[in-house]
């Protein structure tokens, strides 16, 4: 892909996320919660302290090999470092030989490898929260995201593994969820299908581990993976405890016999976090103002 047609992409990706943001009602009321989220989250952070427990680890929610598209444990590779709540969170995606994500025309959704795939509990847990009826946007690889959309995750499925422990799957395929609110399930069990719906640019899973069940006040947390296999340019390991990071092939192993054991600092939201969100917060809210104001001196200027 070339730098100005990834740059056209970028654009279109941005311009849809604002007309969703301030001009769906459900787009404003979810970038609200999302600001004010992020608020209450950082400030939960600094006054109580949140605490990672890296004993927890989780396999692989998905069968085969997918690519790490987005996210890592380090600044650098994060998925989103400013929003708390993905800050160690990952989008996965499939790709064939040549690296490529998709078959034929790019623009249709079915035609990625990821679409319809098998999405699996990560761990066993209790099914806490559901969402199984946002339709899966009919393009895809342009960049452009549904601005239609009722809610950025599309279809999803909140696991809760114990307290303060919770994980997230997300942008699922419409009416492929197969568990409901209280449902037990285990490890590698299918609980719904990799779709297109929500914010999602082309058909991925996105994959969050978190301190709450709620998405919008929720800290997020490194998710420690076992037994997987982890390939990058000539370099192939298996990894009985650890973590992955952006660009990299993974896929499930049972079991792994390397002993290979990581651990990661896990960087909790501070002070700067919360200047940071006071900053984006201000011009969110007088967007929204300016916004409002706009609407209704257009509705009196027709009166």
């Amino acid at each position: 892909m070339s730098f100005v047609t990834s740059l056209k992409m970028l654009f279109k990706y941005y311009l849809s996320v604002f007309i969703w943001s301030f001009l769906n009602p459900y787009g404003l009321v979810q970038t609200l919660q999302q600001t004010v989220g992020q608020f209450i989250a950082i400030v939960r952070s600094i006054v109580k302290g949140v605490v990672y427990d890296d004993t927890v680890s989780f396999v692989l929610p998905f069968e085969g090999t997918w690519q790490v598209a987005n996210g890592g444990i380090r600044k650098q590779t994060s998925h989103s470092w400013n929003l708390v709540g993905q800050r160690y969170a990952y989008d996965f995606v499939v790709v064939d030989q040549h690296g490529k994500t998709y078959q034929g025309n790019l623009s249709k959704p079915e035609n990625y490898y990821a679409f319809g795939k098998s999405i699996l509990a990560a761990a066993d847990g209790i099914v806490e929260d559901v969402r199984n009826n946002v339709r899966d946007y009919k393009r895809a690889g342009t960049g452009w995201v549904d601005i239609k959309t009722p809610d950025i995750r599309g279809n999803f499925v909140v696991l809760k593994h114990g307290s303060d422990r919770y994980t997230l799957y997300a942008h699922l395929k419409a009416g492929s969820i197969l568990v409901k609110k209280g449902d037990f399930v285990v490890a590698g069990q299918k609980i719904g299908e990799c779709g297109h719906s929500g914010h999602s640019s082309e058909p991925h899973l996105h994959f969050q581990f978190q301190d709450r069940s709620d998405f919008y006040t929720a800290i997020g947390f490194p998710i420690k993976f076992r037994n997987f296999m982890r390939l990058q340019n000539d370099t192939q390991e298996c990894v009985a405890l650890g973590f992955i990071e952006q660009e990299q092939l993974v896929y499930n192993v049972n079991p792994c016999l390397s002993g290979l054991t990581e651990t990661v600092e896990f960087i909790k939201p501070k002070i700067s976090d919360l200047v940071w969100n006071m900053f984006v917060s201000f011009f969110t809210i007088l967007g929204i103002f300016v916004l409002v104001v706009r609407v209704i001196e257009f509705i009196l200027n027709l009166l």
